[in-house]
C-alpha cells in the first residue's frame, strides 16, 4: 500500500540547510539587537523576500529566542523536521523529539509575511498549552499569537484569528468556516483568508478522522421521532428467533418470524405495506441501537447525554452525533430525552475543509504506514526524520493466547509483575469496556492504579504526564493522552534513573488494532529520545480483529477447540494477524478512494457556493435579479423606499436564498447516494450517474436562488420606507448548533462495495432495501 516513491529518507538536503541556519550565529547578539534583527526581517518578508532565502536566518533567530525564552536548545533533527515542513511535508518525528518546538520554526517563517498561520492541534488542552507556552518564541519576533477553544464567543475568536498564529483545533477551525457561510454582516465573520497551517499529530487529523462531516445546524425541528411502543416491541426482539446479524455484528436483518411478531405487536397487518415503509426505516435504526451499538464500546451515557467514543484514540468525541436517527434511537434505549438534529445549513468533511488552505504541511511519530493515503488525498510527500537520540526500545512478538481469559490472566500477570518490581506500565486496551473490566481485576493488589478512559478525559494530559513514575499503573483506551510526552520517574523526572534501571516504561497492549498506525502509537509512549522502554501486545483467537476478519477460519482445526492457558507457541499467528492488518488497511484505502471520487463534484459545487456568497456579504457581488427580471417591481419599490434601503435589503434576501437553496441541495446530494446506493450499476456507472446528477441539481440550485429572491420580493412589506425583513421571512435560524456526524466505515463501505451492491441488488435483504427506498424517498419529497 505505501508508495515509496513519496517517503523520503535522504536528509543530505535538509542537513545542509541546518548547516546554513548555524552559520547565523545570534549567541553574542544582546536584546537590541535582537529586535533590530526581527525588524529586518519582517522587512524583507514584507518586501516579498522568497521563504526559502529567509529560512537559515529565521530559523536561526527562532533558535536564540527558544534559549532566551524557553531555555530549549533545538536539535538539528527539529530544524530538520521544520526545514521539511517548511515546504509542505508530512514529517514522521519519533514521540518526544520535541514537535511542539519544531512547528515554531515553520510558523514564525509563515506568519512573517503578516497572513496569518494555524497551527492546528489534537485537542483544546494542547491548543492552549501550546500557544501559551510559545508565545515568548514568537513575542521575540514581534509576532502575536492566539489560541482558539470551543467556549469562545465570536469577539474572542475574531481576536485570536486576528493574531499572527493561532493555535486551535481543525473542528474548531471547520466550524468557524461553517459559521461564517451564516452570517448577515461582514463583521460575523471571524476567519480571515486561508494563508497556511501546521498540523500536529497530522495522520490523526488528515487520516483517521478525515472523512467526518462537520455540521452546522439551524433551530427547525427535525422529522425523526421514534416511539416509545415502536421501540419496546424491537426491545422485544431475540437473536436467532427474530433477527440475525452477520458475522461481524455489522448488519442486522430481520426474520420471517420477527416480521411476524412485529406485525402483531404492532397490528400494522403487512410490514411490507407501502404506508408502512417509513415505519421500516425506523425500525432499522432501533435494531443498530439496540443490538449493535454497545454502551461502554461505542458509546458512554454522561450527564443525560449521549457521548460517541472514538474508535481511534477511545476519547469521547465532542459534539459528535450518529445521522438518520439512529442518534434518537439510542437515546431513547437509553431512557434519555430526545434532541433535536435541526435542519442541515451546511456541512463539510475535514479532508476538504483542510484541502481548503493554499499550503500545510504535518507532523506526527507514525507517517509512513500512511504514506500512500498522504500522496492519493493531499499530494504530500513523507520526510523521515531520525531520533536525536538512537530509540533502545526493545519491541517484543506477540504473545497469543487460545482464549480471552487465558490472555487477561496473562496480562494481570505481566502488570503485577512488573509493579512489584517498582517499573511503570502502560497499558492499552480496545475499549472503555475492557478498561474497566481489567482495572476491576488488578485494583485488590494495584489500588492507586490509573484509568484512562473517554470517562475521564479532562485529566487525561495530568494522568499521561505521571504515567512513567515509580510504580505507576496505567491503563488507556487505545491513544488517548496523545500529543502529552511520558516522562520517565514522573511529571519532573524525580525518580529518572531508578525507573531506567528497572528498564523503563512498559507497554503492553491488550488488542491488536485494525490499524498498525494505532499499534505503533502505542508502542512509541515508551523509548522517548534514547530512553529504555519495552513494547508487546498479548492476543487472543477469540479477539474482535482474528473473528471479524475470519482469521479464526484459517487457522489448524486443533487450535479451534482447545482451551490452554499457556501462550500458542507457533510464529505463524503473529504473521497472520500482521497479513490481516495489512489486508484490512489496504480495504479501507480503496473504501476511501472510491468516497473521495464522489466527493469531489460537490466540494467544486461547495467552494463556488461559498465564493458567491462571500461575493454578496463583502459587497463584490453586483445584485441585479430583480431589475433583471422584473423591471417594473424594481421601479415600484423604489418609488417607496431610498436606494441605500434597497441595495441593504437586496443583500440579505440574497444571503437568505443562497442559505436556503444550498441547504436544500446537500439534501439533495444526500437523497441522491441513497439511489446510488440502491440502483448501482442498474443504470450504468455508478459515478458518472451520480456526477452526472449532481450537475443538474447544481444547475436546478442556480436557478432556485433567482426564484427564491423574486418570491422574496413579491411579498415585500415596507415600513416607514425600510423593507421589513423579518416579516417577509428573511432571518437567519435563531440559533445554531455544530456536531460532527458519525458515518465513517458505513460510508466508506456504502460507496466502496457500491459495484457489488449493484450485481447483488435483488439478492439483498428486502428488508434493506425498503429501508433504503424510503430514506431516498423521503428525502427526494423534503
Amino acid at each position: 500500500m505505501v508508495n515509496l516513491k513519496n517517503i523520503e529518507y535522504d536528509l543530505k538536503p535538509l542537513g545542509q540547510i541546518v548547516q546554513k541556519i548555524k552559520t547565523n550565529d545570534y549567541s553574542l547578539a544582546d536584546d537590541a539587537a535582537l529586535r533590530r534583527a526581527a525588524e529586518a526581517l519582517r522587512a524583507r518578508a514584507a518586501q516579498g523576500g522568497e521563504e526559502a532565502a529567509l529560512l537559515p536566518e529565521a530559523f536561526a533567530f527562532v533558535g536564540e529566542a527558544a534559549k532566551r525564552a524557553l531555555g530549549l536548545t533545538p536539535h538539528d533533527v527539529q530544524l530538520m523536521a521544520a526545514a521539511a515542513m517548511a515546504r509542505g511535508d508530512i514529517v514522521e518525528l519519533a514521540t518526544g523529539e520535541g514537535k511542539t518546538l519544531a512547528a515554531v520554526f515553520v510558523a514564525a517563517l509563515k506568519a512573517l509575511y503578516g497572513k496569518g498561520v494555524h497551527v492546528l492541534t489534537f485537542n483544546d488542552y494542547l491548543a492552549a498549552r501550546d500557544a501559551a507556552w510559545m508565545a515568548p518564541v514568537y513575542a521575540r519576533l514581534g509576532l502575536t499569537v492566539g489560541h482558539i477553544a470551543e467556549s469562545m464567543d465570536r469577539r474572542a475568536r475574531q481576536a485570536a484569528y486576528g493574531a499572527d498564529v493561532t493555535y486551535l483545533t481543525a473542528k474548531e477551525a471547520g466550524f468557524d468556516y461553517l459559521r461564517g457561510f451564516l452570517a448577515f454582516e461582514a463583521d460575523d465573520v471571524v476567519l480571515r483568508d486561508f494563508r497556511f497551517a501546521v498540523i500536529d499529530e497530522a495522520d490523526s487529523i488528515l487520516i483517521d478522522e478525515a472523512r467526518i462531516p462537520l455540521v452546522i445546524a439551524g433551530d427547525e425541528p427535525s422529522q425523526v421521532e421514534i416511539g416509545k411502543k415502536l421501540y419496546a416491541a424491537v426491545a422485544r426482539l431475540r437473536r436467532g428467533r427474530h433477527f440475525a446479524a452477520d458475522e461481524n455484528d455489522s448488519n442486522i436483518y430481520l426474520e420471517d418470524e420477527g416480521i411476524a411478531f412485529l406485525e402483531e405487536q404492532l397490528g400494522l397487518g403487512d410490514l411490507y405495506d407501502e404506508k408502512n415503509l417509513e415505519l421500516l426505516s425506523k425500525l432499522n435504526v432501533l435494531l443498530q441501537a439496540e443490538y449493535l451499538l454497545k454502551r461502554d464500546v461505542d458509546y458512554i451515557v454522561r450527564n443525560g447525554e449521549i457521548l460517541l467514543v472514538d474508535e481511534f484514540t477511545g476519547r469521547v468525541a465532542k459534539n459528535r452525533q450518529w445521522s438518520d436517527g439512529l442518534h434518537a434511537a439510542v437515546e431513547l434505549k437509553e431512557g434519555l430525552a430526545q434532541k433535536t438534529q435541526g435542519r442541515i445549513m451546511n456541512s463539510i468533511t475535514l479532508q476538504s475543509f483542510l484541502r481548503l488552505y493554499p499550503g500545510f504541511c504535518g507532523m506526527t511519530g507514525t507517517a509512513r504506514p500512511a504514506a500512500a493515503e498522504f500522496l492519493k488525498f493531499y499530494d504530500k510527500s513523507v520526510t523521515v526524520i531520525p531520533p536525536h537520540r538512537t530509540c533502545v526500545r526493545a519491541d517484543h512478538p506477540d504473545v497469543i493466547f487460545t482464549h480471552r481469559a487465558a490472555k487477561y490472566r496473562a496480562v494481570a500477570g505481566e502488570v503485577k509483575k512488573a509493579h512489584r518490581a517498582g517499573r511503570p506500565v502502560l497499558v492499552g486496551t480496545g475499549s472503555i469496556e475492557e478498561s474497566e473490566r481489567l482495572a476491576g481485576v488488578l485494583r485488590p493488589d494495584i489500588p492507586e492504579i490509573a484509568v484512562l478512559n473517554a470517562k475521564n478525559d479532562a485529566e487525561e494530559a495530568l494522568i499521561i504526564t505521571d504515567a512513567g513514575r515509580l510504580g505507576a499503573v496505567t491503563i488507556s483506551t487505545n491513544m488517548a493522552g496523545r500529543g502529552v510526552d511520558i516522562r520517565l520517574g514522573g511529571s519532573r523526572g524525580e525518580d529518572y534513573d531508578k525507573v531506567c534501571a528497572l528498564g523503563g516504561l512498559y507497554v503492553i497492549g491488550t488488542n491488536r488494532h485494525e490499524s498498525v498506525r494505532v499499534d505503533d502509537q502505542l508502542r512509541g509512549r515508551a523509548g522517548r529520545q534514547g530512553d529504555p522502554g519495552d513494547s508487546r501486545f498479548f492476543v487472543s483467537l477469540e479477539d474482535e480483529l482474528v473473528v471479524k476478519y475470519g482469521l479464526i477460519d484459517r487457522i489448524p482445526a486443533k487450535y479451534k477447540s482447545i482451551k490452554q492457558e499457556e501462550p500458542l507457541d507457533n510464529p505463524a499467528f503473529a504473521r497472520a494477524i500482521l497479513r490481516t492488518q495489512k489486508y484490512v488497511e489496504a480495504q479501507t484505502f480503496d473504501a476511501k478512494t472510491t468516497l473521495f471520487k464522489y466527493a469531489q463534484i460537490v466540494e467544486d459545487q461547495r467552494r463556488l457556493v461559498h465564493k458567491k456568497r462571500d461575493d454578496i456579504l463583502f459587497g463584490r457581488a453586483a445584485l441585479s435579479i430583480l431589475e433583471r427580471d422584473d423591471p417594473d417591481g424594481y421601479r415600484r419599490l423604489l418609488a417607496q423606499v431610498s436606494p441605500e434601503e434597497f441595495r441593504r435589503a437586496q443583500k440579505q434576501i440574497a444571503l437568505y436564498a443562497v442559505n436556503q437553496c444550498w441547504s436544500d441541495h446537500l439534501l439533495y446530494v444526500e437523497s441522491l447516494r441513497d439511489e446510488i446506493f440502491m440502483l448501482g450499476k442498474v443504470r450504468g456507472d455508478p459515478l458518472t450517474h451520480y456526477n452526472e446528477r449532481l450537475i443538474e441539481g447544481f444547475e436546478l440550485l442556480e436557478k432556485n436562488i433567482r426564484a427564491a429572491v423574486l418570491r422574496a420580493f413579491g411579498a415585500v412589506a415596507v415600513r416607514d420606507g425600510r423593507i421589513d425583513l423579518l416579516e417577509m421571512g428573511i432571518k437567519g435560524p435563531t440559533s445554531t448548533r455544530t456536531y460532527l456526524v458519525h458515518d465513517g466505515t458505513e460510508q466508506m463501505n456504502l460507496f466502496g462495495a457500491v459495484g457489488e451492491i449493484a450485481a447483488s441488488a435483488w439478492s439483498a435483504p428486502l428488508y434493506l432495501l425498503n429501508m433504503l427506498f424510503e430514506s431516498w424517498k423521503r428525502k427526494r419529497k423534503s
